[in-house]
């Protein structure tokens, strides 16, 4: 019987939110309505609240009834086609890892943003994994797609490839059918709880991490959006303190990193090289999300960046930066004359104090945008395309270590003669003013030039070629020591010995010189020092506490040590 006081509201998902369906007066009504939303196979969810007015005009809320479900479709469906070869998985435990479940989320980018559901899940949870497999060919066409990529330079055939990825698929369907049978606990507390009791009910050690996927993937299937399972493991991961808890959530907000939920974590972007940067200020720790449409949650993540606490969520994140630098988009879309501008936004955020931030995979990626703003295609497009990324480096010095890095890259091998040619302008380089940007500090510049010295020792260059360019730099920077007199200011006779001698040791162990002319130029000031009668002695006058002198010696030695001193 109804009650005056009281009405039902019907409310279904769309697109991971409840909107407001009607208002009925009788809770069997608002029930059977709700379920005869349900049979339709495009509905996300349905609920029914009660709503009831009490004496002083306000609502009391309450759910009776509410269930969610995955939205089937009956139109194609097609796997992303990738082209890299992923790495071979050997046994069926390889498919959970998170090289295997990022090529999952790329596979099938499409399937899953019409399911709102993670590789994760996929693999822990039997329903889901099943209507995977009843979905088209969309399973077979992916098995093929990886098989073909795995065996197209001759490591073996494809068809072997393909019956072996298949056998594996049916052992991890098998065992995420015997899962869900089992009565595992729900998630209502901390994520290591939940863990310590499945630990318990597992067979072996290795099964507790299984097992307490299936149940964070039972947790998670029924919140039908990226936002939802986003804020879900946030605050999962937010309030764990346990490494391996929180490595095991990290691998899961990685997951939903690979989909559409970014763009909504980064909210409204001027051009795709502002999103870029964003993505890479989130993966720091540094993103400023006001502009956010996640709101709480997108600090929360970023937050959890800032104390290292992602470092699998942080790599994909990094990936995804460089899959759409290398992507055909323009940077700039409304005015194509700012595309260039655009790019050396991009390359002044992608790099660190040691050069490209990633490396290897930095400097290919900015090479192959450059070759996207180019009309010439093929090798000679790469060739312009190196030439132009070498010259909107900031300095000679960070093009030295973008030459380095794109050497050890795929692109490297082919190009070497082309990366090896500039070179020629290095060693044409005379002084540090020329080698770094104008402006920086002394040791700046000095660290600069260091950390070129360092990518060219560490870079796949011929060793003849390294031994010249590093000797070169090494020279520019003892001719800086001399000519701007770096070690007299350090060593000024007007201080105290012990002043002295500790600026002088640590400037050598600051790492603003590498091994060389310039470093044993520093060094030999140094023993010159050292070796004065009575160096201890001198060292420590001034201080009356003998506890505090024999300290100050102590500490000093250390620093010696660190230095390259006593070794």
């Amino acid at each position: 019987m109804a009650s005056e006081r009281a009405n039902f509201e019907i409310q279904v998902m769309k697109d991971g939110r409840w909107i407001q369906q009607s208002l009925v007066a009788e809770e069997a009504a608002a029930v059977t309505a709700a379920k005869k939303l349900l049979t339709d196979k495009k509905c996300e969810g349905a609920r029914v609240l009660r709503n009831w007015a009490r004496g002083d005009g306000t609502f009391d809320e309450k759910e009776i009834f509410s269930q969610t479900q995955a939205v089937r479709d009956d139109g194609p469906v097609h796997i992303v086609k990738i082209d890299e070869a992923p790495p071979k998985c050997e046994a069926p435990t390889d498919y959970y890892g998170a090289q295997s479940r990022a090529v999952t989320n790329r596979l099938f980018r499409n399937y899953m943003e019409k399911a709102y559901v993670t590789p994760t899940e996929l693999m822990h949870n039997y329903k889901e994994l099943k209507r995977l497999q009843d979905k088209d060919t969309l399973l077979p066409s992916a098995v093929d797609r990886v098989a073909m990529l795995q065996t197209k330079d001759g490591e073996g055939d494809s068809k072997t490839r393909r019956e072996e990825i298949f056998k594996s698929l049916d052992e991890m369907s098998a065992k995420a059918r015997r899962a869900d049978g089992m009565k595992l606990p729900k998630l209502n507390g901390a994520f290591k709880d939940m863990y310590d009791h499945v630990a318990g009910l597992a067979a072996e050690p290795t099964e507790a991490d299984f097992l307490a996927m299936v149940v964070l993937s039972r947790d998670l299937v029924d919140v039908r959006s990226w936002a939802g399972k986003l804020e879900r493991l946030c605050a999962l991961a937010a309030a764990e303190g346990d490494t391996h808890s929180l490595a095991l959530l990290d691998g899961v907000i990685a997951d939903v990193l690979g989909s559409n939920v970014v763009q909504e974590i980064l909210g409204f972007q001027p051009s795709l090289a502002a999103a870029i940067c964003a993505m890479l200020d989130l993966a720091e720790g540094t993103f400023v999300s006001d502009k956010s449409e996640l709101g709480e949650s997108a600090a929360l993540l970023n937050d959890l960046f800032k104390q290292q606490k992602l470092p699998e969520s942080r790599n994909i994140l990094i990936d995804r930066a460089h899959r759409q630098l290398r992507s055909p988009n323009p940077l700039y879309r409304n005015d194509p004359g700012k595309e260039r501008d655009a790019f050396i936004q991009v390359v002044g955020r992608m790099l660190g104090p040691d050069g490209p931030l990633f490396g290897a995979d930095t400097a290919e990626a900015l090479t192959t945008r450059y070759t996207r703003m180019l009309d010439e295609g093929g090798a000679k497009g790469v060739t312009i395309a190196i030439a132009n990324c070498f010259n909107v480096m900031p300095d000679m010095a960070y093009g030295i270590m973008y030459l380095c890095d794109l050497a050890a890259s795929p692109i490297g091998p082919e190009h070497s003669a082309d990366i090896m040619g500039h070179f020629q302008r290095v060693l044409s380089c005379v002084s540090i003013l020329r080698l770094c940007q104008r402006g920086l500090t002394p040791r700046d510049k000095m660290g600069r030039a260091t950390a070129a010295h360092r990518s060219m020792q560490r870079s796949p260059f011929p060793a003849a070629m390294k031994d010249k360019v590093c000797a070169h730099i090494d020279a520019i920077l003892e001719r800086y020591l001399i000519e701007e007199q770096i070690i007299e200011k350090l060593d000024h006779h007007d201080s105290h010995l012990r002043d002295r001698a500790v600026r002088l040791v640590q400037f050598c162990a600051a790492g603003v010189l590498p091994e060389g002319k310039a470093m044993t130029r520093a060094r030999e000031r140094i023993l010159t020092l050292l070796r004065q009668p009575n160096f201890d002695a001198h060292f420590v006058d001034g201080i009356a506490d003998p506890a505090k002198a024999q300290k100050a010696l102590r500490d000093f030695h250390v620093l010696l040590v660190r230095a390259g001193f006593g070794k």
